[in-house]
C-alpha cells in the first residue's frame, strides 16, 4: 500500500482485492454496508436510497477523466463534503489513481 495512506480501521486494499479476485466476488465493505444505517443517524431515516455500483449508473464509468484539479470539485446540494474531500486528495496525488 501507498505510504503516504493510512488504512481505515487496518484494512488491506492489497489483501482484500486479492481476495475478491480469487473468489470472483466484488468488494462489499463490512464496516460501510450498502444500508440505511451508513448513511443516517440512528433515528434519523432520510429519503429512500437505492444503492449501486459504477456500473449501474453508466457503462464506462470512470472517477477521473484527462486528468483533474482539486479546483474541479464542488458540493453543491448534496451535502456529501466526505465524497468532495476524498476526491480532492486523490486529485492532488495522481500516483494514488
Amino acid at each position: 500500500m501507498f505510504s503516504c495512506v493510512k488504512p481505515y480501521e487496518d484494512q488491506n486494499y492489497s489483501a482484500l482485492r486479492r481476495d475478491c479476485r480469487r473468489r470472483k466476488v466484488l468488494f462489499e465493505d463490512p464496516l460501510f454496508p450498502a444500508t440505511d444505517d451508513s448513511l443516517y443517524y440512528k433515528g434519523t431515516p432520510g429519503p429512500a436510497v437505492r444503492w449501486k455500483r459504477p456500473k449501474g449508473i453508466c457503462e464506462d464509468p470512470r472517477l477521473f477523466v484527462d486528468g483533474i484539479s482539486s479546483h474541479d470539485l464542488h458540493q453543491g446540494q448534496v451535502g456529501n463534503c466526505w465524497f468532495v474531500a476524498a476526491c480532492s486528495s486523490l486529485a492532488s496525488r495522481e500516483s494514488l489513481w
